[in-house]
């Protein structure tokens, strides 16, 4: 039998093993409703003795509502920090939270997640799954709450909106990179065309690009990249491989394509911020890299518990429009971005 590890756990619950680990210990860093899951989870494979996990576990209980997260298998920290912050925000007022991981197969046939039955209130899509996913799940009849929003206008909108602000924040990373001299700068992103959030990074990008009379080289802008092998290091090392002409400078859609995309500089025997500086957008996972990046700071746990709030004021004012609240974000600048 093989044998049972952290990483095993958070692979099957869609957690970090991080979350998992501080779980097992009772921190307070992790929900109850996240402890409960994952100490009950290690107890039925015989991780751990159950015998202690009522007593330390305490659920908030009530007649308040129920709420349905649905998330991708991915774990990075990022959503378990919005996870945790719609948790905090349930528990505060009285409300069950239960998280489904749904796999390529189900988004693809359009299979609901276990659980998901009469006494869920509300689903809450974390990291945005197919839009026909989400509508068949509307027409059943569930307020849905989306962190993000999907950029095709032909789209019905199918519920409350909470996401990060990018025009401005990446606009004014942009303009501190020309600052500095740097006239050929490069942008690299995923879903630029098909999620709000990106497509606003994008246009930050060109609006501070266009402001300061530059033109964007089309040769440095990969704005759109949706290949499914996408966050693999190999895919970065050929884009590296594949550019003529090194930019000055490479905006990044997110601190994780900044970490794949700087890797691949340095297998190139370039230097991050030297020879090609680097910003990210996140703020996530600070100890990744040295030097980490100049980026954009979101409050991820903030997200989620703003999403809560949205859900409960819906709850009051079933027939009022739609809404889409966008929280800004805070510009780092960092030693990845300064070649003076």
């Amino acid at each position: 039998m093989a044998k049972i590890t952290i990483q095993n756990m958070a692979k099957e619950l869609g957690l970090s093993r991080n979350t998992v680990s501080l779980a097992l210990k009772r921190s307070d860093l992790v929900s109850v409703q996240t402890q409960e899951m994952v100490l009950r989870y290690a107890a039925r494979i015989g991780y751990i003795d159950d015998a202690p996990i009522k007593e330390k576990v305490a659920v908030p209980v009530g007649n308040g509502y129920h709420i349905m997260i649905l998330r991708k298998p991915e774990g990075a920290v990022y959503w378990d920090k919005v996870i945790n912050g719609i948790s905090e925000e349930a528990s505060k007022n009285h409300c069950q939270t239960h998280v489904a991981v749904i796999s390529d197969e189900e988004e693809e046939s359009g299979r609901f997640p276990l659980g998901l039955d009469e006494k869920i209130d509300a689903v809450f899509c974390v990291k945005l799954l197919r839009w026909e996913y989400l509508k068949k799940i509307k027409d059943s009849g569930y307020p849905i709450f989306i962190l993000d929003g999907y950029q095709d206008s032909r789209k019905e909108a199918l519920g409350d909106i909470v996401r990060s602000e990018g025009v401005r924040s990446v606009s004014c990373l942009t303009r501190h990179l020309i600052e500095q001299g740097m006239t050929r700068i490069g942008f690299l992103n995923e879903h630029s065309s098909s999620y709000e959030s990106m497509h606003d990074r994008y246009i930050g990008y060109l609006y501070a690009m266009r402001e300061a009379g530059l033109q964007a080289d089309e040769n440095l802008i990969e704005p759109d990249m949706r290949d499914t092998d996408f966050y693999f290091q190999s895919t970065f090392d050929a884009l590296v491989e594949s550019v003529g002409a090194m930019p000055e400078a490479v905006v990044c859609g997110n601190d994780q394509i900044a970490q794949y995309l700087t890797l691949a500089l340095r297998k190139m025997g370039l230097r991050v911020p030297e020879d090609v500086a680097v910003t990210g957008f996140d703020d996530d996972e600070s100890d990744r890299l040295d030097p980490f990046f100049t980026t954009v700071h979101v409050n991820a746990r903030w997200l989620g518990r703003r999403m809560v709030q949205v859900f409960l004021w819906r709850m009051q004012n079933p027939d009022a429009p739609y809404e889409k609240i966008v929280v800004e974000g805070k510009v780092k600048i960092r030693r990845s971005s300064c070649k003076i």
